[in-house]
C-alpha cells in the first residue's frame, strides 16, 4: 500500500457519503430512532445496512433480517419514503464536509482531467448539499440512484461513469469509505483510496492504494 497517490490528467470519482460529506452519521441515526420508536433493540444492527448502499437496497436487506428476527417492517415503498422524508428534514439542518475535503478541491480541479460523484444518494440530495457549499462547480457530472443498473457492492455505477466519460480503468482514481464501495470499485477494476473517517469499515483494505482518517491525512506524489 502506498502513502500517496498521483492524480495528474486522472479521472477522479468520488463516491459520496461518509467521503465528502458527513451524512452516513444521519442516515444510521434515522434508522436508530425508528427502530427506537418501534421499541426494538436492534437499530444499531440495522443502521449498519445502510452504509454504502441505497436506500433501497437497503431496505431490502433490513426487511430480509427483520423477518428473520421476526419484526414487521411493512411495505417497502412506504419504508423508503419514511427513511427518506427523515433523513432529508436532517440534512436540511446542515451537512458538514468531511474535514479536510475542502482544501483539496481546488488542487482536484486543477491537477485532474474530470471530477465526478458517484454515489448512492438522489442526485438531488447531492446537488442540494453541494449547493449549499458552494462547491457544485468543481464537479463535472453526478451518478446518483437510477443512474445505473444495480447498487454497490455490484460494479455496475463505476462501469456506468466509465462507459459514459470513455474511461479505461487505468485513468481512473475512486475514493470511497464503504466496504460495498470498495467492492464496488474493485469488480470494476478500478484502484481506489478509503476515507475511513465516518463509516463502519475503519479497518485498512489491504487493497486499497491509500487509506485515509480524513482529507488531512491525503497526500499527492
Amino acid at each position: 500500500m502506498k502513502n500517496q497517490v498521483q492524480i495528474d490528467n486522472k479521472i477522479l470519482l468520488f463516491d459520496f457519503d461518509g467521503t465528502i460529506v458527513e451524512t452516513e452519521i444521519l442516515a444510521r441515526e434515522v434508522i436508530e430512532n425508528y427502530f427506537r420508536q418501534l421499541k426494538s433493540s436492534h437499530g444499531s444492527h440495522f443502521a449498519n445496512l445502510i452504509v454504502g448502499k441505497t436506500w433501497k437496497l437497503a431496505v431490502e436487506e433490513m426487511q430480509e433480517e427483520a423477518s428473520r428476527l421476526g419484526i414487521h417492517l411493512g411495505e417497502t415503498n412506504a419504508l423508503i419514503s419514511e427513511f427518506k422524508r427523515r433523513y432529508q428534514k436532517r440534512f436540511e439542518d446542515g451537512v458538514r464536509l468531511i474535514p479536510g475535503f475542502l482544501n483539496w478541491l481546488p488542487e482536484f480541479r486543477k491537477r485532474a482531467r474530470f471530477i465526478g460523484i458517484v454515489t448512492g444518494s438522489e442526485r438531488i440530495e447531492v446537488e442540494s448539499i453541494l449547493g449549499a457549499h458552494q462547491i457544485r462547480p468543481f464537479f463535472d457530472k453526478i451518478w446518483g440512484f437510477g443512474d445505473y443498473a444495480e447498487s454497490k457492492p455490484h460494479p455496475s455505477p463505476y462501469l456506468t461513469a466509465m462507459k459514459e466519460i470513455g474511461a479505461n480503468p487505468a485513468e481512473v482514481l475512486v475514493f470511497e469509505d464503504s466496504k460495498a464501495g470498495m467492492e464496488s470499485a474493485y469488480r470494476a477494476g478500478l484502484s481506489w483510496v478509503q476515507v475511513s473517517h465516518e463509516t463502519h469499515a475503519k479497518t485498512p483494505d489491504a487493497r486499497s492504494a491509500l487509506v485515509i482518517r480524513d482529507w488531512t491525512e491525503f497526500r499527492l506524489s
